[in-house]
Formats: C-alpha cells, sequence, structure tokens
C-alpha cells in the first residue's frame, strides 16, 4: 500500500453509493454528548450525526457548512450567520437559527458542566431575530472563533429533541449530518444510517457504518487484515510496517496536531513545588520513549505543537540529566525520592506506553510510581472532573486554531485540569484571542509557551503519527491532519 496524508488510490471516474462500511473503533466513546465531555471517541462518532456552523477542510482552513455565509463587524464583535436554506434534522423538522441559538447556550451554561466551556468564552450573547439568522455579540474580537465553530463541542443539537430527552443525549442521537443514528450498544457497537435528506446532495455515499469498539491493539490489526472490517482508526502503531506490507490494504495518515504530554496536579503537594516538577523533567527522555510508545512513529517535543505548525516555539529538546533532576529533589525536600501514581488511559497505547516509561524513568531518581491504568469513564473522571490525579498521561484533543490550547493554562478555565495559574499568561491569551494578525499572534503564543516550559505545568513528550488502516476497495477517504474520520461522508466502496 502507499502511504500519505490521503491515501492513495487509483483514480476512479465516479463514486458508486451503496454498501456498509465497517469500521473498527479505538475505543467506545463512553457517551454521545460532546457538549458534556471533550473526548475523541465521542468526536468521532457524532461528527458523523451532526453538523456544525463551519467546518475544517483538510488544509486547516475553514469553510462554510451549516452557516452558508457570515459578517464580520468593523469592531470585530458581532458575527452575523446566515443559515442555509432548507436543512432538516434527521426527524424531519427544519433547522432554526433557535437551535444554534439553544445550542451555544447550553454549552456555556454551568449547568452543562462541560469541560469544553471556554471554547465560547468570548461570546456575551447569541440571538436568533430570525429563523435563518443567528447573531453572535463577543466581548472581545475573537481570531479563533470560526475554526471554534467547527469544533464537536458547538455541534448543532436539536432543541426539541434534547428537550424531548429531558436534556440528556448521552446514549441517544438526533442531528442535520450525513449519517442518522440508530443504535449504541456500550462497549460493543454504534449503527448508523444514511441520512437521505443530507443538505450536501450526493453524500453521503454509504448506505450506513457499523462502528464495532476494538480497543485492544491485536484485535483491530487482525479485524481489518481479515477482512472483519474495513478501516480502522488509530491503527497500532507497532504493527504499522505490518499493515504497509498488506497489498489488501492502503494507509493514510502522518503526524497530527495532538501533543502527548504529563500533566501534574498543582493542587497537591509536592507536584505544586516547581522545584519537584524541574526534577521530573529533568530525567525524562523523551528519545527513549519513541520506540516503545510508539514504535518510532513520532516525534519528541517540548513545546505545544508540531514543529511545523505556525504558533509553534522551536525548542531544542533537553538532554536526560538523572544527576541534576537529583540535585533538584533534594532542592525540593525530597532526598529520599517520593511514592507516586501516574493515571493514563488503558485505551490508548501510545499513552499507556508512555506511562509506563515515565515510570521507569522516575525510578531512576528515587521516585516510585504505581501505574493506574484504567478506561476511559474512569479516565475522564478521575482526572478531569474530580481531579483525584497525582500525575497524568494524556494528550490534548484535535485542534486548529491553538486558542483552544492555551485556554487549558488560564486561570479557571474548563479545560485547566491541572490547576495553573499564572496572571501574565492569563493576560497574554485573553490578548492574543483579539489579534488578527498570525504574525503578531505567534509572537504573544511563543512567549506564553516560554512561560510554560519554565513553570512546567505540563512535561510535553512527544507527537504520535495516527494512521487509518483500510481495505483497498474503501475509497474516497481523506486523512486529516486533527485526526478527525469527518470525510466517511466522502468514502465509498468500489465492490
Amino acid at each position: 500500500p502507499r502511504l500519505g496524508t490521503v491515501a492513495a488510490q487509483d483514480a476512479s471516474p465516479v463514486p458508486v453509493s451503496g454498501g456498509i462500511l465497517k469500521v473498527g473503533l479505538q475505543a467506545d466513546p463512553t457517551a454521545l454528548d460532546a457538549q458534556k465531555q471533550s473526548l475523541t471517541a465521542i468526536w468521532h462518532v457524532v461528527e458523523q450525526i451532526y453538523d456544525g456552523l463551519t467546518r475544517v477542510r483538510p488544509d486547516l482552513t475553514v469553510e462554510p457548512a451549516l452557516a452558508e455565509s457570515w459578517e464580520i463587524s468593523e469592531d470585530g464583535l458581532t458575527y452575523t450567520f446566515t443559515l442555509r436554506e432548507g436543512v432538516l434534522f434527521h426527524d424531519g423538522t427544519p433547522l432554526r437559527a433557535s437551535d444554534v441559538k439553544f445550542t451555544f447556550e447550553r454549552l456555556v451554561d454551568p449547568a452543562t458542566a462541560s469541560t469544553s466551556a471556554a471554547d465560547l468564552a468570548s461570546m456575551e450573547s447569541v440571538a436568533a431575530p430570525d429563523d435563518r439568522t443567528v447573531v453572535m455579540t463577543l466581548t472581545q474580537p475573537d481570531a479563533s472563533l470560526l475554526t471554534t465553530l467547527a469544533g464537536a463541542s458547538v455541534l448543532i443539537y436539536s432543541q426539541a429533541f434534547v428537550e424531548a430527552n429531558d436534556n440528556d443525549v448521552s446514549q441517544v442521537a438526533m442531528g442535520t449530518g450525513p449519517f442518522v443514528f440508530r443504535e449504541y450498544v456500550p462497549n460493543t457497537r454504534i449503527v448508523l444510517d444514511r441520512n437521505p435528506n443530507h443538505w450536501e446532495t450526493g453524500l453521503p455515499y454509504l448506505d450506513g457504518i457499523e462502528m464495532t469498539i476494538a480497543a485492544d491493539d491485536t484485535s483491530r490489526t487482525t479485524a481489518v487484515v481479515t477482512g472483519t472490517v474495513d478501516f480502522i482508526e488509530y491503527a497500532p502503531l507497532r504493527d504499522i510496517e505490518l499493515l504497509r506490507q498488506d497489498t489488501s490494504l492502503t494507509l493514510a495518515g502522518d503526524a497530527n496536531t495532538n501533543i502527548r504530554f504529563l500533566g501534574f496536579n498543582l493542587t497537591v503537594e509536592p507536584f505544586a513545588n516547581p522545584l519537584f516538577r524541574q526534577a521530573i523533567a529533568a530525567v525524562v527522555d523523551r528519545e527513549a520513549m519513541l520506540v516503545p510508545t510508539v514504535y518510532g512513529n513520532g516525534t519528541p517535543t517540548t513545546t505545544l505543537f508540531p514543529e511545523t505548525f505556525w504558533a509553534a516555539l522551536p525548542a531544542e529538546i533537553p538532554a536526560p540529566d538523572a544527576e541534576r533532576a537529583r540535585e533538584l529533589l533534594t532542592e525540593a525536600g525530597y532526598p529520599d525520592g517520593f511514592s507516586t501514581t501516574i493515571t493514563s488511559w488503558s485505551a490508548y497505547s501510545f499513552l499507556s506506553n508512555a506511562a509506563v516509561v515515565v515510570q521507569e524513568q522516575l525510578n531512576q531518581i528515587g521516585i516510585e510510581a504505581e501505574l493506574n491504568l484504567v478506561e476511559n469513564a474512569t479516565m475522564i473522571d478521575e482526572v478531569y472532573v474530580t481531579k483525584e490525579f497525582d500525575i497524568a498521561v494524556t494528550g490534548t484533543s484535535a485542534y486548529v486554531d491553538p486558542n483552544a490550547i492555551f485556554l487549558d493554562f488560564v486561570t479557571g478555565e474548563s479545560g485547566n485540569f491541572v490547576g495553573y495559574s499564572n496572571p501574565e499568561v492569563d493576560t497574554l491569551v485573553a490578548e492574543a484571542i483579539g489579534v488578527t494578525d498570525q504574525a503578531a499572534r505567534t509572537e504573544i503564543y511563543q512567549r506564553v509557551q516560554e512561560i510554560l516550559l519554565a513553570d512546567l505545568p505540563w512535561i510535553n513528550l512527544f507527537v504520535a503519527n495516527q494512521y487509518e488502516v483500510m481495505s483497498t476497495d474503501v475509497r474516497g477517504y481523506t486523512h486529516l491532519p486533527t485526526g478527525s474520520n469527518l470525510s466517511l461522508k466522502e468514502t465509498w466502496l468500489d465492490r
């Protein structure tokens, strides 16, 4: 098979409609309400069912989706969106501006307790003066807004459907997207059917998608090799060479924008002590981590973005220094080391493997770490909700605009699960969002990253490549650097 950003396949003149695509998912989504939880596994399902006002192209630029157009006031504080005419929800009811208003207000409502509420932090109010017009008023200009509106947390819900389900859409879903929700059996399968009334004429090509949960790497590889499934996401990195050599398969993928990192609970000792965090940073060996975690399919990093991303801060990868780490531990008041716990995702081998390597590296300086590898629902609860953890080995969710990541470091924001607070960072992040010139924003964001490198609320580890693997008769699929599977609506079966 051939490898690239887009699955390289022989051109076929006309896509063929029909057929069921069998997909092997890496993780159970645990729920279907992306407003409640920011989890990639949820996003990969709901992006097939719902649409946003905007969406992201493969080159990471933004294009219209449910909003056919928009106008921005001269002061950058008012966005007026015009919705497409004739868009229907899956139950046949029309999309109205009031549904958009409801969706946005639900996200920021404290009762929703969304981990993504900060996505609309700049929104002062939203109005629906008529059925096709949405007016957003901002507290300050927001250079990231159109990109944010392509995200999972602001996919547009039907107000009537959510209210009919008593505001609980964790196990059911109904949107305007290319596929209609039929069934979700937790930890087993998700079944979607073609939306015959989708606003993108002719799409999707598939009659439906059957998603099965194949959390174990071996089972996912076996499923696609044997043809039990047609397509797998997060192809196990240990098997990439095997899969690449299989002539019945095609690979799509490359480095994505997600950073894998080690986060500290800064609300408890000793992690609140910067010397302790510096000691851990000094012993971390990122280069040594690449083979046992991602089998060489990745790049070490100390900052928040892949080096090719526009907001990246060029930075050296420091060599590990165990002697210096021990000195810092002594200065921090722990000359004899410390016992702690590392919590990570059991479903994502590149993260659980990284947790094992971090455990081994910490042991070199007398820090004994117990591993706590847990399923998705437990990880979300312990790390992101109740925050009952010491050290978490985790990763960022997909993003297009860097503001989504920097909000995780702003005092009191919903995504700031480590409890970090630095007034200078708060000020700079707020300033950057109002700057439309990319070079000027880059300057601000690089300064923020310099502060974060000094403060170390996170220790960034590596960028992992991400691949999808599919049967050669699966056509039209495009890999997106965000990790999104949105192009399944353009995917077809050449059978």
